[in-house]
């Protein structure tokens, strides 16, 4: 029975000895050693906000040009597609019949004036005050009915309202016309107006005189820069959006009215937390980055995230100022795992020129 307890004891001693060995305890190295990791500094900087749209060109001013009258074509003076300035004549139609009722009327005008002229200038001796009357009268009517005739005939020379490109021509010398009959279209195309609708939650943000930057694909691409002149006075309830007009620089007339663009429009600047892209840990819906306590510990914090940059993210919450936050090495990374850090930099040249 003693030497059984002796036995035990002896088995007891080598056991202890065993667990106090220094070659099993260097066999832990996630309790003693650190993770290498790359960090940076969470920073304040001023991002540009903006929306995005697609709008369709207008001219700045726009108008179908008809006929008022039913006559026949005597002379076309476009083909299509050119700059006219206003005032030019666009179309003459027929009027020798009115041409003739002019002269009629201006001859009669002037006898009724001669009739009138004669009676003031001799007065009792051949006219009573009543004869003079109706002479006056006469000439009033003679007068009236001439600047109607004039009027009849300006009718019959169409000319350009404003300066624009006109459209192509719908009618040919010969053709008759009738009122309302299209001949063609003319635009005003520098500047040119775009209309385009935005969310009802940009109403708070957006202003008169936003920039806008719009784009075609008809240009490959290429950018043309306007500023918002005009904003809609009313949501509408069935979209839960508003109307918004900005006027586009056109100079060189390469845009044209109803092309589709692709707009945004910058709503300023205001602050907040920009972090490298690389920093963020995706887990399905969920977004969260690693930071670095005062002690070296990792710990994973979930985040907002916000507009997207050229490698970099805006972090709307989950972060504060100063935030030391893994850009590189998280992957292997355990929240509460001690971690050494490498090449600690701060993002403040970078993220100096963001929304400039």
């Amino acid at each position: 029975m003693r030497s059984t307890l002796w036995l035990l004891g002896v088995l007891s001693i080598v056991a202890l000895s065993a667990c106090e060995d220094p070659a099993t305890t260097t066999e832990r190295p996630a309790a003693s050693s650190a993770v290498l990791v790359e960090t940076e500094i969470a920073e304040l900087a001023l991002i540009v906000q903006d929306a995005e749209s697609v709008g369709t060109l207008v001219g700045n001013e726009s108008v179908t040009i008809t006929a008022k009258l039913t006559e026949q074509v005597s002379a076309v003076y476009f083909e299509g597609g050119e700059l006219v300035e206003a005032g030019a004549v666009l179309v003459e139609l027929i009027d020798v019949e009115q041409l003739a009722l002019l002269r009629e009327a201006e001859a009669k005008l002037r006898e009724t004036q001669l009739q009138l002229d004669r009676f003031l200038t001799l007065g009792k001796d051949i006219a009573t005050a009543a004869e003079i009357d109706v002479a006056r009268a006469r000439v009033d009517a003679n007068a009236a009915l001439l600047e109607a005739l004039r009027s009849r005939i300006a009718d019959r020379t169409i000319r350009a309202p404003f300066d624009g490109v006109i459209g192509l021509r719908r009618i040919s010398v010969g053709a008759l016309l009738t009122p309302g009959t299209v001949i063609a279209e003319l635009d005003d195309v520098n500047p040119m107006k775009l209309d385009f609708t935005l969310p009802e939650h940009y109403l708070s943000q957006i202003d008169i005189g936003d920039s806008v930057d719009a784009k075609s694909t008809a240009w490959d691409g290429e950018s043309f820069a306007g500023e918002v002149t005009q904003i809609g006075s009313r949501v509408d309830p069935a979209t839960r959006a508003f109307s918004v007009r900005a006027l586009i620089d056109n100079k060189d007339a390469r845009l044209r009215p109803g092309m589709l663009m692709a707009v945004n429009v910058s709503l300023g600047e205001v602050p907040g937390i920009v972090v490298s892209e690389t920093a963020l840990v995706q887990s399905g819906a969920q977004s969260s980055v690693f930071i670095v306590d005062d002690e070296s510990i990792a710990r994973r914090v979930t985040v907002e995230i916000g507009r997207r940059m050229p490698g970099l993210i805006e972090i709307r919450s989950g972060l504060s100022p100063g935030d030391r936050v893994v850009r590189n090495g998280q992957m292997t990374l355990r929240p509460g795992v001690k971690v050494r850090e490498s090449n600690l930099t701060s993002e403040a040249d970078s993220l100096a020129g963001i929304g400039t």
